[in-house]
């Protein structure tokens, strides 16, 4: 793991380093209660309702033991600390952080894309949203982007770790957790790689558990919440917002 990428949260005083840890597992959502719980209950159908026995197989694009992952993060993680556009990026949003400080998830985030606005940075808050298919229920994602001079786009993900939580985890797993970042900035191809090598490790956990694969561990949920289509917001004012354009992502 790149040097520089290890000192990504040394200087984020404690409310920061709260909001950038947050509670293990949990993703935070501004929806009403009665849409959070049509929400879960999606999740849930899904997940007794599908032939996850059969299809488990599927997320494994190849078979590979706990070093060779660990190689293939490395690698990927080394290629994000030699960018000097993430450093530059990062020392902003770290600051954005602590002004920020804490609150609802999709006001913090507000909160960091105008900081960032009036560092000169082109950042947007971005809505993805997925419809069901091949028995993956359902969803939405908020997360922040930058897009820089030269039109290259960073995703920013301030609690990266948590959608990778997984229940007893084996020890392989835990030594890939130890080096994933929770404040990532990235390429999209970059933050691609580590969903893929994060998602087919946590499946091969879960499996060697004796536990099913839930609907929301699966690779291709965990990369709808990036790389979907989604609106991005770039200015807020009061509750109106302005949209820019309706981006479609290809996986």
């Amino acid at each position: 793991m790149g040097v520089r990428y290890k000192k990504a949260v040394l200087a984020l005083d404690e409310t920061a380093k709260a909001r950038l840890w947050g509670p293990f597992g949990g993703e935070s959502f501004t929806s009403s209660s009665s849409d959070e719980s049509a929400e879960l209950a999606n999740l849930v159908d899904s997940f007794y309702d599908s032939d996850y026995e059969r299809r488990d197989g599927d997320d494994i694009e190849a078979e590979s033991d706990g070093e060779e992952l660990i190689e293939m993060l490395d690698a990927t993680l080394d290629e994000i600390g030699d960018d000097l556009e993430v450093d530059r990026i990062r020392t902003e949003v770290e600051r954005a952080i602590r002004v920020a400080g804490s609150g609802p998830d999709s006001r913090f985030k507000k909160r960091v894309v105008t900081l960032l606005h009036q560092r000169g940075f082109d950042a947007g808050l971005c809505k993805s949203s997925w419809e069901q298919s091949e028995g993956l229920p359902t969803g939405y994602h908020k997360y922040i982007d930058v897009i820089t001079s030269d039109k290259s786009r960073y995703i920013i993900e301030t609690n990266l770790a948590s959608y990778f939580e997984i229940a007893r985890p084996s020890d392989d797993y835990m030594r890939l957790m130890k080096r994933l970042p929770t404040l990532f900035i990235g390429r999209p191809d970059h933050l691609k790689s580590v969903v893929r090598v994060m998602s087919n490790a946590a499946i091969e956990s879960i499996k060697t558990a004796g536990m099913h694969v839930p609907p929301w561990r699966r690779k291709e949920f965990v990369l709808a919440k990036w790389f979907s289509s989604h609106k991005r917001i770039i200015n807020f004012r009061g509750d109106k917002m302005e949209i820019g354009t309706r981006v479609k992502e290809v996986k």
